[in-house]
């Protein structure tokens, strides 16, 4: 369980790094400007990066289950959360399959939803930069 929390741990930076990345080739992309490659590829992959978070958050939740630990209302709390950023980020995909002007504001919309689901999951565990390290 500890390589769990760990893992989950670290990979946050991942998602708030690309998220954030994504976010800036969302709005340059409004622009017209053209997006350096790294940039893109977060545009693209942002989800993928948020699934592998949940994915380990829920693994870490289930290990704590299997543990007998018992359930906190911050253990319910931050999963509600990091599912529903998934779901925002996830809902870019509705957008992404338009051919209209309103598809980069859906994804941006979408994208920039999660990111702030991300940011109150952090902070309902107190996790940095919110509190504790």
């Amino acid at each position: 369980m500890p390589v769990l929390l760990i893992l989950h741990s670290v990979w946050r930076w991942a998602v708030l790094i690309v998220a954030l990345l994504a976010l800036y080739g969302l709005i340059r992309s409004r622009r017209e400007e053209p997006m350096p490659a790294v940039v893109g590829y977060a545009v693209r992959w942002y989800p993928v990066v948020l699934d592998i978070q949940v994915a380990l958050g829920v693994l870490l939740w289930l290990a704590q289950r299997w543990g007998a630990v018992p359930l906190t209302p911050t253990q319910v709390i931050h999963p509600v959360w990091g599912l529903l950023a998934a779901g925002a980020a996830h809902g870019a995909a509705a957008f992404r399959e338009r051919e209209n002007p309103a598809r980069a504001w859906g994804v941006l919309a979408a994208y920039g939803l999660s990111l702030l689901l991300v940011f109150i999951a952090l902070a309902s565990v107190g996790a940095f930069p919110f509190g504790r390290r």
